[in-house]
């Protein structure tokens, strides 16, 4: 199985001393006059292969993570300034307690910004856009209080004067980048799909050497170790879900995010799915995509493939005899 390594990706963090990717703040966007809450921001969303998942914490803010076979984890608000409304996100801080100390000093949490131009039916975003800004910044080096840093910016202005910016230039064309396009997703199952077929647990080899080893957790659900074949580790948790004669394995790579059984039913959204050709007496397991399982759930089971087409397994593996 072609499991993607599962990192903390501080997207938001300024490593001092290297370049920046974005544009980031040392300061917040929002005051509390400006906070906002979106029930219809609460989900999980698709960017091509990128996972967007808010879920609310507290009264005016929401936990946000992304996961594009990297994770990160953040702390969003919504911003309301006059008629626009803007996304500040800032890293979760827990993502930095694993670092060793002296690494840690030199890192700096910091805040981005996104414009949110509409939130239904998709989740439409724009990053601020760096060269846009530099070019503004080096035209009226006082219009925001900021540093460079190699080749890049760092934003030091207060969060009044952010909002002053944003006021008089967040329409401005550039400023902001190009639009990403976020689909909502919706749960392809409900509950009394998830079966448990203990034939899943056990260990299996891939033709590769690499090792996938299941165990049973709770009721119907499993905890895979997945080791290639250069011996580095991944674990994941899964469902084992069975609709229209269609069996899948819904993977997810956050056990937390995975456990919370929320009313908005983020755990029925995994953030892989496997199609289950066969368990015994092979493991033949087959990526799909949220949109073809659509599309498979519309016009009923595939036909059966060819053996010269089965070449696409992510993994294909024997029961190892313990």
């Amino acid at each position: 199985m072609k499991t993607k390594k599962v990192v903390f990706c501080l997207l938001a963090v300024v490593v001092l001393g290297s370049c920046l990717p974005s544009l980031p703040s040392l300061h917040p966007l929002y005051t509390d006059e400006t906070l906002t809450f979106e029930e219809k921001l609460i989900g999980k969303w698709l960017d091509g292969n990128t996972i967007w998942e808010f879920k609310k914490e507290g009264e005016k803010a929401y936990d946000m993570r992304v996961f594009d076979g990297k994770e990160g984890l953040f702390k969003a608000h919504l911003v309301n300034l006059g008629d626009m409304m803007f996304l500040d996100i800032f890293p979760d801080g827990k993502t930095l307690e694993d670092m060793q100390d002296l690494y840690k000093v030199h890192i700096v949490p910091a805040h981005t910004f996104m414009k949110i131009e509409q939130m239904d039916p998709n989740l439409v975003l724009r990053m601020m856009d760096p060269d846009e800004v530099s070019k503004l910044l080096e035209n009226d080096p006082n219009l925001l209080k900021h540093e460079r840093v190699d080749d890049g910016i760092v934003l030091t202005a207060s969060t009044e004067q952010l909002q002053e910016f944003m006021l008089k230039y967040a329409n401005e064309e550039g400023v902001f980048g190009d639009a990403s396009n976020l689909t909502h997703l919706e749960p392809l199952y409900t509950e009394q799909d998830v079966i448990f077929d203990g034939n899943l647990v056990g260990q299996w080899e891939g033709k590769g050497g690499e090792i996938l080893d299941s165990i049973r957790m709770g009721e119907k659900s499993y905890d895979i170790i997945f080791t290639e074949g250069d011996g580095e580790e991944h674990q994941v948790f899964a469902n084992l879900v069975k609709i229209k004669d269609i069996t899948l394995l819904g993977i997810f790579f956050n056990k937390s995010w995975f456990e919370d059984k929320d009313s908005n039913g983020l755990h029925l959204i995994p953030d892989l799915f496997m199609k289950v050709e066969q368990i015994e007496p092979k493991l033949l397991l087959r990526e799909i995509k949220y949109e073809e399982i659509v599309e498979l759930l519309k016009d009923g089971p595939e036909p059966p493939k060819q053996e010269s087409q089965k070449a696409d397994y992510a993994f294909e593996g024997v029961r190892v005899q313990l």
